[in-house]
């Protein structure tokens, strides 16, 4: 048992917060850049979606270099990328000069994700490790909900650019929280974890397997369908409400609440997973309602609380989908695992905001990202049903 590993993941969360205000700024300050930038929402989605445009190709390497230069050396890398592209955006006068920022902003957070996740599945064992994943992943909401708590204000305050420079110095505070505060960690050889791949052959144990491949790779396609519920909440819930007559500030705060549902909802998931220990159950209803609740959106006048509701169930089954990181893949593969993870959801979470910013303009309608979303967290149940089966297959020696 390594000592200490719950202090280490307290620095982990708190220097990943700043991933998820990062990632808010652009969506809390959409109409103000349509105004000042005269760009257009096709545009606003496209930087939204440049977060995570150069996962698909970074997440693996990112893996890789965790493994080859070491973990915490990768995070300290990435949390500066993320400081730098920070300032970028915040002295960005134009579309192009403000993408070059987001894609670093994004290529950072794709590293220090993708190396959090290693690090969090080498410092739990068992049944630990979804109330772990749920501990590191709630950094994400509460990153964004203190963007939306706070950004709107500070845009009307000192203008949006400011939004960006605040984002930059947070994930240099990161920075120096990490590099103070974590240590490597000392593992037991056996406490390794062992996941469903027993069948792998002997001659190829250093090797990731095609099934676990396969495996990572359905997983992380339920990951992405899943969250696409809230991703479009939050990245167009603003525009929205500002469509409906509610001031930047104020569509921010409306949208917050949802995003509190949402941090509360996954340690109550990982709760409700280990008591239960159903798992498909937990993740299956989930979607479900998730997807009814994100998808009736546009048709509610009064939103607040499907918001609140989308939260709730699109958090509570957080802690089951990153646990399958761990569950189907070795740990000495896990650092190519979670890249793979990763390269698959950044190709959904690029793609998603760039379609559902042009159903915008198309429609003229900033609510029709919502169905987008609806769909894609159903879709999520149907990827699940697939992963089940094929670890049920037998495996060939």
């Amino acid at each position: 048992m390594t000592p200490n590993r719950w202090l280490m993941l307290g620095a982990l969360f708190l220097a990943r917060t700043s991933l998820g205000f990062q990632f808010q700024t652009v969506a809390t300050v959409a109409p103000l850049l349509v105004t000042d930038m005269g760009i257009n929402f096709t545009e606003v989605g496209t930087l939204i979606g440049f977060f995570s445009a150069l996962g698909f190709a970074t997440a693996l390497p990112a893996g890789l270099a965790g493994k080859r230069f070491g973990e915490k050396r990768a995070v300290l890398f990435g949390l500066g990328l993320m400081a730098l592209g920070g300032f970028v955006m915040a002295g960005a006068d134009g579309f192009w000069v403000a993408g070059v920022g987001r894609l670093m902003v994004g290529v950072g957070g794709v590293v220090i994700t993708v190396t959090m996740v290693k690090l969090v599945g080498d410092l739990f064992e068992g049944r630990e490790v979804v109330t772990a994943m749920a501990i590191l992943m709630n950094s994400w909401p509460v990153g964004i909900a203190l963007g939306l708590w706070t950004q709107g204000l500070i845009a009307e305050a000192w203008g949006w650019n400011a939004v960006f420079l605040v984002a930059g110095f947070g994930s240099l505070a990161g920075l120096l929280l990490v590099a103070f505060v974590y240590r490597a960690p000392v593992r037991e050889i056996s406490s390794e974890p062992q996941p469903d791949t027993s069948a792998v052959p002997k001659k190829s144990k250093s090797r990731i397997s095609r099934r676990e491949v396969t495996l990572i790779t359905i997983s992380g396609v339920i990951w992405t369908l899943f969250n696409g519920g809230f991703l479009m909440v939050m990245a167009f819930g603003p525009a929205m409400m500002v469509s409906r007559g509610s001031d930047v500030a104020l569509s921010g705060l409306l949208i917050s609440y949802g995003t509190v549902a949402y941090m509360i909802a996954i340690p109550l998931g990982a709760w409700l997973s280990e008591k239960w220990a159903r798992p498909n159950l937990v993740m299956i209803s989930s979607f479900a309602i998730g997807a009814v609740v994100v998808g009736l959106v546009p048709f509610v006048d009064a939103p607040l609380l499907l918001f609140v509701l989308a939260g709730v169930f699109i958090g509570i089954p957080t802690g089951n989908v990153m646990a399958l990181t761990v569950e189907v893949v070795r740990s000495e593969n896990r650092n190519t695992g979670t890249g793979i993870y990763y390269s698959v959801h950044h190709i959904g979470l690029t793609s998603m905001p760039i379609l559902a910013g042009w159903l915008v303009d198309v429609t003229g309608d900033a609510a029709v990202p919502m169905i987008v979303g609806g769909v894609g967290t159903a879709l999520a149940i149907v990827m699940l049903g697939l992963l089940r089966a094929v670890q049920r297959r037998p495996v060939r020696v």
